[in-house]
């Protein structure tokens, strides 16, 4: 079953799973741009060695995930990081509105517009997110579990037949769950962001990041 996520403030540089913070990118990689040339926000900071451990997967010990996202206060920019199922969408998303990178971990930093204040993530209760024995006709009833959770399988905002399967996921991000003044990370507060890993671990392509809402 996948796990629920919950967040709790600590600090921008703590090595830990986290949301926001400062990024450990080295300094020998240069911060990530999209192609508008504006520079990307960290929204997840992942040690390897918990995603290990949580997802029973085997990325290269001791290194950190970096996943950035286009991100604006003023401008619209939810249908850059969308992806519903449309190849089109993926494509435009690959160009690098989103990014995810596997790195070792360098000194502190951060050269966004932007720096979230960093929430640790803690492991609470299990989410079944198993309807195959529902009937179909409840299956309109049942409400879309939208929260932040890790492993197993994603609860999707847009169900269609997405085209990711050299991919597995890896968690979901809620964008209320960010911290205040930054709910709308996503554009769209109640937005919920989707973190997939290349099933072959490759550094110059680790995964895709994407957003769905209703």
């Amino acid at each position: 079953m996948s796990i629920e996520v919950i967040f709790n403030g600590v600090e921008n540089e703590s090595n830990v799973a986290r949301l926001g913070g400062y990024s450990f990118l080295p300094e020998n990689l240069d911060w990530p741009l999209n192609p508008d040339g504006d520079k990307l926000t960290l929204v997840l900071s992942l040690p390897t060695d918990f995603l290990n451990e949580t997802l029973h997967i085997n990325l290269p010990k001791e290194q950190v995930l970096s996943v950035f996202t286009t991100y604006k206060k003023d401008d619209y920019f939810l249908d850059s990081i969308t992806f519903h199922g449309d190849q089109e969408e993926l494509k435009n998303i690959k160009k690098g509105y989103t990014k995810v990178l596997l790195h070792k971990a360098g000194d502190i930093r951060n050269e966004s517009d932007f720096l979230i204040p960093a929430q640790k993530f803690i492991l609470g209760e299990e989410v079944d997110l198993d309807f195959e024995d529902v009937d179909e006709e409840d299956l309109d009833d049942i409400e879309i579990y939208c929260g932040s959770l890790i492993g197993d399988k994603p609860s999707l905002l847009q169900v269609e037949e997405m085209g990711l399967d050299d991919y597995q996921f890896c968690l979901q991000i809620y964008g209320g769950d960010f911290p205040e003044g930054f709910h709308d990370v996503f554009s769209l507060s109640d937005s919920v962001g989707y973190l997939f890993l290349n099933k072959k671990v490759d550094q110059k392509h680790v995964g895709v990041f994407f957003t769905q809402c209703t």
